[in-house]
C-alpha cells in the first residue's frame, strides 16, 4: 500500500483477522464498526463501466494455482501497445499457502494445483470465480483488487458509497464485504477465503 493516501476501511465478514493484519501492516485505521449486511439484489445499484471504456483483453480466462507458489492473474483493458499494456481492471493474488481445501473438502498438499477460472460481466464491475467452494487459508487469504476508474461518471462521483458485495449462488442475497478503498487510485481491495461472485455496487 502507498502511505498517505485517503483510505476507507471496513472490517471483513469472515476474514476479520486477516484484514486486521493487512491494515496493521499498511498503517490503515478502522473507520467504522462492522456492518454485517445481506440484501436482495433489488436493493443494489451495480456499478457499470462507462460505454467509452476500452474493451477488456479477455472476459473469460483461467490459470493454475499451485500450493507452495505465488501466483497472480491480471485482467487488463486493451492498450495501444498490444497485450499487457492497457490499464489494469482486476488482479487476483494467490500466495504460497493460500490454497487450503478443494470444493470436495480434501486438503491441498504442497505442489498440488487447481485451475481457477474468472468470468467478467460485459458491462459491470462484476466477476464470477470458479470453482465454487474452493477454500483459502484464513491466515493467508487470496487478495482481489478491482480498479474502477472506468466507472460511469455519475457513479464515480459517488465512490465513497462503493462496497464490494458477495453472492454465493445466483438468485441468493448479496453480502457486503469488508474492503480497503484507496480513492486516489480508484481501487478497491478485499481479502477472500473462498470463491463465488463479487460485484462493486452501491446499497440502496
Amino acid at each position: 500500500m502507498i502511505n498517505g493516501l485517503n483510505r476507507k476501511v471496513w472490517p471483513a465478514l469472515g476474514t476479520a483477522a486477516a484484514l486486521a493484519m493487512s491494515l496493521a501492516v499498511s498503517g490503515c485505521d478502522n473507520s467504522s464498526e462492522a456492518e454485517p449486511d445481506t440484501v436482495p439484489e433489488s436493493q443494489l445499484e451495480f456499478v457499470p463501466r462507462r460505454t467509452a471504456a476500452p474493451p477488456l483483453e479477455t472476459m473469460d480466462t483461467s490459470f493454475w494455482a499451485v500450493k507452495g507458489q505465488d501466483r497472480r492473474l491480471e485482467i487488463r483493458y486493451q492498450g495501444q501497445g498490444g497485450p499487457g499494456t492497457g490499464k489494469e481492471f482486476l488482479e487476483l493474488n494467490i500466495e504460497e499457502q493460500t490454497l487450503l481445501r478443494r470444493p470436495d473438502g480434501t486438503p491441498f498438499a504442497e505442489g498440488d494445483s487447481i485451475e481457477i477460472r474468472v468470468i467478467v460481466d460485459p458491462g459491470l464491475f462484476l466477476a464470477s470465480f470458479e470453482p465454487s467452494g474452493l477454500a483459502f487459508n484464513p491466515n493467508e487469504p487470496a487478495k482481489l483488487e478491482l480498479d474502477y476508474d472506468e466507472a460511469e461518471a455519475e457513479f464515480l462521483a459517488r465512490e465513497q458509497e462503493f462496497d464490494l458485495w458477495r453472492q454465493e449462488q445466483a438468485g441468493e442475497p448479496w453480502e457486503r464485504l469488508g474492503t480497503l478503498q484507496i480513492e486516489e487510485l480508484d481501487e478497491i481491495e478485499v481479502l477472500l477465503t473462498g470463491f463465488t461472485r463479487y460485484a462493486l455496487a452501491v446499497g440502496r
